[in-house]
């Protein structure tokens, strides 16, 4: 398909699930189209026109961009173009099935439906409740915002793959009687209705008597609860609820496109009218640096977990087989807290045990640029992402439009140059992958004012003139030299590192507290 082929408006239908058998059903699996793939662009378009309707205070452009670069570095950590469940799917579907069902059939279609959905309900359920898993899972909550940028914000890098192959693992279930041609389809189908449920509500806490924080009593939300729809299918109500950080919203609705496992299973719950939902961690990460989002959870769950001790100095976690234990218990597992087997893992009996209660007007992290009023208003250097974060301060002046187009610029600058899926040699597309992964890591350091940002940006910029050297990329030479300008800009006009360090309210994002082991997500240490 091309450009205008995939923004056609009939491809929104999609992403409600609005579909025939008959239109999904195909003949190999390699028909299947790339539903993903065709719906992207509509996703850029759908989320900036959120933006229009939300107040800047529900949407921040450096946790959106944050939230976007995950999702683009999703794609491209991607198995060959498909889901690794999907390309797995097929080799073993051939050599365990049981019964050979008619792909063709409306009802095989309707039963991997459900089939599909039961599967994604338990790998998620599982992604939440056992420990390690909690760590390939974590970054697409770590946002503070709740918005459709948050539906991107993907776990990437080896965390994609662990994933996906843990989703097999409830996929092989479907390979003893589902066709590959069919579960392909229901796969990308229910993964894409999830986007649109990442929204708000209009009518959310107007009628409270409890004072909240400005940002949330004052905002403008878009769907509210859905009536009678609420007790069969996935809402933005519901989804809310999961990623909310406050007690009665952990470990609650799972669901992919219906909520009727969560309600069979005991894990429904639903959004309270008198308690505004944050969003977030439990203790939520103080960066926008997309590598360290991505990663730093591992070290706490292979290593710091099982070290941690009491005031006392008396181990929670004694011994080589606790430590083990320590890796694959729930979250906020700690020894004497009561646990439940379910299907293989183990989940807490009160999943509210130790978390705190929100405290609503604490601050999101937002850490300020230093303006750059001459690059912002340079229009004519629109194709280097280095322009674009002098946005993040002017944008206070500058109507929505502007900000929509120069966010849209970023992605472009992102992807300049790499076309991953054409022919090329290895050497070619490793250094395509590190150029995109290294522009975007730069970009973090911007965000969370590191002192280090230009050095990085320098190197990167190098690094990117030797490759087109290399490769005769003329246009991605041009737009890095013209680079290196901003970077000395930035460089001189930087902002002081003392002057970071001395925020009042907000945690310097790049030295993680590994000593005391803050970072904990979803864990808190027991009393």
């Amino acid at each position: 398909m091309g450009v205008w082929e995939d923004l056609h408006p009939s491809n929104l239908r999609y992403l409600f699930y609005a579909v025939t058998p008959a239109e999904t059903t195909f003949a190999s699996i390699e028909d299947v189209p790339d539903y993903t793939k065709m719906l992207s662009i509509w996703f850029g378009i759908i989320i900036l026109t959120e933006m229009l309707f939300l107040k800047k205070d529900q949407y921040s452009l450096n946790d959106t961009v944050t939230s976007a670069t995950s999702g683009i570095l999703y794609l491209l950590f991607k198995f060959s173009g498909k889901y690794l469940s999907a390309a797995l799917y097929v080799t073993v579907y051939e050599k365990i099935h049981l019964v050979e069902l008619d792909p063709f059939n409306p009802w095989v279609w309707l039963l991997c439906f459900f089939t599909q959905d039961l599967a994604y309900y338990l790998a998620h359920r599982a992604m939440h409740e056992c420990g390690i898993f909690w760590a390939f899972h974590q970054a697409h909550h770590s946002s503070e915002y709740y918005n459709l940028s948050t539906a991107t914000r993907k776990g990437v890098f080896l965390y994609s793959s662990l994933q996906e192959v843990g989703a097999f693992g409830f996929d092989l279930m479907q390979c003893l009687f589902i066709p590959p041609q069919i579960f392909l389809p229901h796969k990308y189908l229910n993964l894409l209705y999830q986007f649109w449920i990442h929204t708000e509500n209009p009518a959310s806490h107007k009628s409270t008597q409890v004072e909240f924080h400005p940002s949330m009593s004052n905002s403008l939300q878009l769907i509210p609860p859905l009536g009678p729809l609420e007790y069969i299918i996935n809402t933005p109500s519901s989804h809310r609820v999961h990623h909310g950080r406050n007690a009665y919203c952990i470990d609650r609705n799972y669901g992919g496109t219906l909520i009727i496992w969560d309600r069979l299973f005991g894990t429904y719950a639903e959004e309270k009218r008198d308690e505004p939902i944050a969003y977030g961690l439990v203790d939520n990460v103080k960066s926008f640096n997309p590598i360290w989002l991505q990663w730093f959870d591992i070290e706490y769950f292979l290593i710091g977990k099982g070290m941690m001790q009491t005031p006392e100095g008396k181990e929670y976690f004694p011994g080589l087989w606790n430590k083990i234990v320590a890796i694959f218990a729930p979250p906020g597992y700690y020894p004497g807290v009561k646990v439940r087997r379910f299907f293989w893992w183990w989940y807490m009996e009160d999943s509210t045990s130790g978390i705190p209660e929100v405290d609503h007007s604490a601050p999101k992290y937002n850490p300020p640029l230093t303006p750059i009023k001459v690059l912002s208003q340079n229009k004519e250097s629109d194709s280097s992402f280095l322009v674009l974060i002098s946005l993040y301060v002017s944008s206070s002046t500058e109507d929505v439009s502007h900000l929509t187009i120069r966010v849209s610029s970023l992605v472009c600058s992102a992807i300049l140059g790499a076309t991953i899926g054409t022919e090329m040699d290895w050497i070619e597309f490793v250094a395509q992958i590190v150029m995109i992964v290294s522009t975007i890591q730069c970009l973090g350091y911007y965000f969370d004012n590191d002192p280090n940002a230009a050095f990085h940006d320098r190197l990167r910029c190098f690094g990117m003139l030797g490759y087109c050297t290399r490769y005769h990329s003329v246009a991605l030479m041009i737009i890095t030299v013209l680079n290196l300008p901003c970077i000395m800009y930035l460089d001189g006009e930087g902002p002081d590192p003392n002057d970071v360090l001395k925020q009042p309210t907000i945690e310097n994002s790049n030295e993680p507290e590994k000593k005391e082991m803050k970072r904990k997500t979803k864990v808190v240490k027991a009393d």
